[in-house]
């Protein structure tokens, strides 16, 4: 009896191991608990600092560079409810040169949150930025809406951003001192970060909780320093920033929120 009773526990115990790697944490925790990371509320605003690097061919080889900064508000305005009655919020993008000019309409974008998605329109494409619950180990499709082969037009040239993208937590609950704030609780995301001989993809997010996106950084390059004949020595070692021949870097940071 006393052997059949240490089997039988020792298989509640496996099968109990095995359901708790099976659900993970993220199962156990309230979704709508992680919905500050994605805060909407009609009239809150962040502001960022946008700075931009736009690589295109030169004549006779190599790229040009126009380094850019733009000041930038979003602000959440009413709701609307779109064809399949979902309710949306209108994100109301303004933009101006340098932290003294009048704040100047650009556009409006929406954003969404259910219990288990938090969805944003940017440039007309629509992804799925965060789910609920999230935990260390959370990984999901944010660019599912978007076809992977789709180009966008960077200074003239046509490039493919988005294939290969996986986004995934890395980091959760942390104290991050960002630009001039610290904040208590943020979500770190990997979006991609895919690197080949000719491609350079890497997107990372950073969310405050009851503020929302405060930090991004995206480098969408594309070279073919590697293409040559005959191939350079140093075509794999030969920094991105000196080889990039079309595409983009962006970063931008908060600088005030309400």
């Amino acid at each position: 009896m006393r052997v059949l009773f240490v089997l039988a526990l020792g298989c509640f115990l496996f099968l109990s191991s095995c359901a708790d790697r099976v659900t993970g944490t993220a199962d156990l925790i309230d979704p709508t608990a992680q919905h500050p990371y994605f805060p909407l509320e009609t009239g809150r605003f962040i502001e960022y600092q946008v700075d931009s690097v736009v690589f295109d061919f030169a004549p006779g080889g190599g790229s040009l560079r126009d380094s850019s900064t733009t000041f930038v508000r979003e602000m959440v305005g009413d709701t609307i409810t779109d064809n399949n009655g979902e309710v949306l919020y209108r994100i109301e993008r303004y933009e101006r040169a340098d932290a003294f000019a009048p704040w100047t309409f650009k556009r409006v974008e929406t954003a969404a949150r259910t219990t288990t998605q938090a969805i944003r329109t940017e440039n007309n494409l629509r992804f799925l930025k965060l789910i609920f619950p999230l935990d260390r180990r959370s990984e999901w499709n944010g660019n599912l809406w978007i076809d992977a082969d789709r180009e966008i037009e960077v200074a003239g040239e046509r490039i493919r951003p988005y294939s290969n993208w996986l986004y995934e937590v890395d980091s959760i609950d942390q104290i991050n001192v960002i630009g001039p704030f610290v904040f208590d609780s943020v979500l770190t995301v990997s979006e991609v970060q895919d690197v080949n001989a000719i491609e350079y993809r890497f997107s990372r997010a950073k969310y405050a909780k009851g503020v929302g996106l405060v930090w991004r950084e995206q480098w969408i390059l594309d070279s073919q320093y590697c293409n040559t004949d005959p191939t350079p020595i140093d075509c794999l070692s030969r920094p991105w920033l000196e080889k990039a021949e079309r595409g983009y870097i962006i970063r931008q940071l908060i600088t005030n929120f309400q």
